[in-house]
Parts: C-alpha cells; structure tokens; sequence
C-alpha cells in the first residue's frame, strides 16, 4: 500500500508541475502581450497626434506662408502626413488601439500661436523653426518604434517605412530656415 501511495504522489507532482509549467508560460505570455499592447497604444497615440498636428500645421502654412519655398514646404507636409495618417490607420488595424481623432492641448496651444500670428516673414521663420522642432521629436519617435520588439511587425515595419520622409522634412526645413535667416 505504501507503494501505490508513493506512486500516485509523483504521478500528482508531474501533472501538477506540467500544469505549473504551463500557467508560468501563460502568465510570461499575458505580460509581454500586455507589454506590447501598451507599446502600440503609446506609438499610435503619439505618432497620430502628430500627424494630425502636421497636417493642421500644414494647412496654416499653405495659407498664411508668403516665401515660396514655405508655401511649397507646407504643401508636402499636408500631403505625406496626410498619407501617413492612413497608413497608420492601416497598421494599427486588429491591434486593439485607436488612432487618435484629436490632437494633443501641447498641439492645439502651438496651432493656436500662428493662427493669431500676421503672415509674413516673421510667420516664415517661426513656422520653419517650428517644423524643424516637431521633424526632430519625430525623427526620435519613429527610430525608437523601428526598433522596438515590443511593437508588432506592422508597426515597426510603419515607422520604418516613414522615417526616410520624416528625415527629408528635417532636412528641407532646415534648408529652408537657413536660406530665410540668410
């Protein structure tokens, strides 16, 4: 009798330690999926606010610019954001985030700014600086995504696909902001 007791024993620890084994990956699983999720809520949050912020602040510089070269800056902006825009719709898709329809108070107090503001050369270089301030803190939202294994394939594979644009608008603003200083 004390066989079968030490028999049915181990038989209990083995299932119990598989069904153990199990539970902890489970668990591991719920933690990095919870972790991912936050991840593409922070990106998606982030990266449409300011999509939506560019293209409003594109908009504003198509109507109120007075250089050329401003107007014709602006005017890119409001159209790659603006796809930009979808493509993240499109990656985000079945990932249990919404891209926001709304921008930040940050973003909405800085619009607000050159709204009021008189077109003309001033207007000029304040939005080109402006544009340079927002391509830089792009830029750095977008690499960090590239390359974050807690966001999905599709994620990552957007912000990928939108950096070589985001660091030509860097660039053309910068461009741009010199040849008005000069």
């Amino acid at each position: 009798m004390s066989k079968s007791l030490v028999l049915v024993a181990a038989l209990l620890c083995a299932t119990g330690g598989t069904s153990m084994a199990q539970d902890t990956a489970t668990s591991a699983q719920s933690a990095t999926g919870a972790q991912s999720s936050a991840a593409a809520k922070e990106f998606v949050e982030q990266a449409g606010t300011s999509g939506l912020a560019e293209v409003e602040m594109g908009e504003l510089g198509v109507k109120k610019a007075t250089n050329g070269q401003v107007k014709a800056f602006a005017k890119r902006i409001v159209a790659d954001h603006t796809k930009a825009n979808e493509e993240l719709v499109t990656a985000s898709k079945g990932k249990g985030v919404q891209v926001p329809s709304s921008r930040t108070s940050m973003h909405k107090a800085t619009i607000e700014k050159f709204q009021q503001q008189e077109a003309g050369k001033e207007f000029d270089r304040d939005y080109m600086e402006q544009m340079i301030e927002d391509h830089k803190a792009d830029v750095a939202l977008f690499e960090t995504a590239a390359d974050d294994e807690k966001l999905d394939l599709d994620l990552r594979s957007y912000a990928k696909r939108s950096l070589p644009t985001l660091r030509d608008h860097l660039k053309q603003a910068q461009a741009i902001q010199s040849k008005l200083a000069g």
